[in-house]
């Protein structure tokens, strides 16, 4: 099963980890602070882009098993892998955003408690819709292997119940981190400040970059054993047909 303390460990450990989280938190900070106006809304969009791209070179890495995870610093790369990506999964998201929607819509328990829960469930549920692509692709940074349906519904399942184990564990990890950053921050200089705005934003690039590995984690251990199996299988097809022509 995918581990959070190992994708932590190879998310910090890596040289300059530290820096390039840094430095990707500054056009997120810029696109936060101005989210306003036009500038803000162009920064903000370039910046998805560029992002999505290094999370998923940064998935890819960990795959093919190099020896730096997160990429250097070749923006026109994260740009063009960025928006193939976005393309390929467009109708995994707008599927996903279709389900969530019909759910949280038309789906109403009587119980309030229930109701919430039942909510909270469908839009995980809706999210993994488009992350079980997102692992089909980044294992080989194919299109075509995004719509391999077979490995789709295989990553699905699993991507459901790690995804949703991902976001409690994140959760928990910000009651003590946030928490203890948004109290020392009450005492000393409040929040009405670029400085929390930029710790902020650099604690969520951490977070995304922390879930991008726990993702390839993910997509490692499901398809190196589907794969192993479909190997094994043309094998022994291949024997099969080789004792035939004899």
């Amino acid at each position: 099963m995918a581990s959070i303390i190992e994708a932590f460990d190879s998310t910090v450990r890596e040289s300059f980890a530290g820096i390039k989280i840094l430095v990707w938190a500054l056009p997120v900070c810029i696109g936060y602070s101005m989210y306003n106006t036009a500038f803000g809304s162009i920064v903000a969009i370039v910046t998805g882009v560029l992002f999505f791209g290094f999370l998923t070179e940064s998935c890819n890495n960990i795959i093919i098993k190099e020896d730096k995870i997160l990429p250097g610093v070749n923006i026109l790369k994260y740009g063009l892998t960025g928006l193939l990506a976005l393309l390929v999964m467009l109708p995994y998201i707008g599927l996903g955003a279709l389900v969530g929607y019909l759910l949280l819509t038309y789906v109403n328990i009587p119980s309030p408690v229930w109701n919430q829960t039942f909510q909270i469930i469908s839009v995980l549920f809706s999210i993994s819709i488009v992350l079980a692509s997102y692992i089909v692709y980044v294992r080989r940074l194919n299109p075509l292997e995004a719509y391999n349906l077979r490995k789709y519904f295989i990553g699905f399942f699993e991507t459901f119940m790690s995804f949703s184990y991902l976001i409690v564990k994140l959760a928990l990890w910000s009651v003590v981190i946030i928490g203890l950053l948004a109290y020392l921050f009450s005492l000393f200089v409040g929040f009405q400040n670029i400085i929390w705005s930029y710790i902020m934003c650099a604690v969520s690039v951490f977070y995304l970059v922390l879930s991008a590995n726990y993702m390839a984690q993910i997509s490692e251990e499901v398809f190196t054993f589907v794969e192993k199996k479909d190997e094994e299988n043309k094998e022994k097809e291949r024997i099969k047909q080789m004792g035939l022509e004899e």
